[in-house]
């Protein structure tokens, strides 16, 4: 009876060093960031309809910079920026592989990287960037993040309100293959 109650007691104390531990490498958080960067993202297509960006096909073109209504010092820290490809609640919804999370170091809105740079490198700059064929279908946004030295995330921008409600682009499936219908197929034709 002695060794049950010293082995719950061990268990318990290892779980909450765990999970003490895996807090304290825990990432920034996303309710903590200022949002200091304004960012406009607009797709360049021959054929688009209003918010619509065909990936394989379609570019964006994307200008970002300080606030301007913000002093200039607020970007004295700012080294690097980095660009994702955020899938906006809609998508979201019943894929928890997307799934939303304050914490940036297990967040996953924004899987998709649009690209990376020095902070004064692209100053006034528009960025292309082509939708690659991998992109799945769905709503998107586009956000920045102004990083330090140390790749710690400082502030933020992103091309839609704090919701995730407006000015999205949405991305039709570009096809291909897809895995409830391969893998069934795949398993019949082994039997065949």
């Amino acid at each position: 009876m002695r060794h049950f109650w010293f082995h719950s007691l061990l268990l318990s104390f290892l779980a909450f060093l765990v999970f003490a531990v895996g807090t304290a490498n825990g990432g920034v958080l996303f309710s903590s960031l200022p949002r200091t960067l304004q960012i406009d993202a607009r797709i360049q297509s021959l054929n688009a309809t209003t918010g619509v960006a065909k990936a394989g096909v379609d570019e964006l073109r994307i200008l970002w910079g300080l606030d301007t209504t913000l002093d200039p010092s607020v970007d004295d820290n700012y080294v690097d920026v980095k660009l994702g490809f955020c899938y906006a609640p809609e998508s979201q919804k019943d894929r928890p592989w997307r799934k939303n999370h304050d914490d940036l170091h297990k967040d996953k809105t924004c899987q998709v990287e649009i690209s990376a740079y020095s902070w004064y490198a692209a100053d006034g700059l528009p960025l292309v960037w082509s939708l690659g064929k991998d992109v799945p279908g769905g709503s998107y946004f586009v956000r920045i993040y102004a990083l330090d030295a140390d790749g710690k995330e400082l502030a933020y921008g992103q091309t839609t309100d704090r919701n995730k409600s407006t000015n999205l682009i949405t991305s039709p499936d570009a096809g291909g293959s897809y895995f409830p219908t391969d893998c069934p197929s795949i398993w019949y034709a082994g039997f065949f």
